[in-house]
């Protein structure tokens, strides 16, 4: 098993894509899966949507952060809303990215994503943009990722 500090954990609305971005990032089949529960694996955390959707569900989040040595907070660029707090990712006591998905989409609209990111803390130049179907996007984000834990 990873040590905190190794792993990432992945945080964003339903449907965000967090699930098929870890599939891209293990090199596993790309197949869609509603995640129910946390789940664990050496070097990610995929948290379920209502982790964020649902302020009950909040310090859920921060337990997870925990066992994690960053936040990847995701945003789809085909959601219309956000459902983070302002500054959400100051609520971790780790480092903080984020992920536009779905860049591939005819309807994407990244501006408004890197809104809705920024809005929750993120810093603009730590927003990356990528498509898990395509590919695109995926070297920038794994050597981002690299800067801050050391994945198998």
């Amino acid at each position: 098993m990873a040590s905190n500090r190794n792993r990432v954990a992945l945080i964003g609305r339903i449907g965000c894509g967090k699930t098929t971005l870890v599939q891209c990032l293990t090199h596993s089949e790309i197949h869609y899966a509603k995640t129910q529960m946390v789940t664990y694996t050496d070097n990610f955390i995929d948290t379920p949507g209502e982790f964020i959707e649902m302020p009950v569900f909040c310090r859920q989040a921060i337990n997870v952060s925990c066992d994690a040595g960053l936040i990847v907070m995701l945003n789809s660029s085909i959601d219309t809303q956000n459902s983070a707090s302002p500054n959400f990712v100051h609520t971790f006591n780790i480092p903080a990215i984020g992920v536009i998905t779905k860049i591939d989409s005819p309807k994407a609209n990244t501006k408004r994503s890197r809104n809705f990111l920024n809005y929750a803390g993120i810093s603009k130049n730590k927003i990356f943009e990528v498509s898990a179907l395509t590919g695109e996007g995926i070297p920038e984000l794994v050597t981002a990722i690299h800067h801050y834990v050391d994945l198998k």
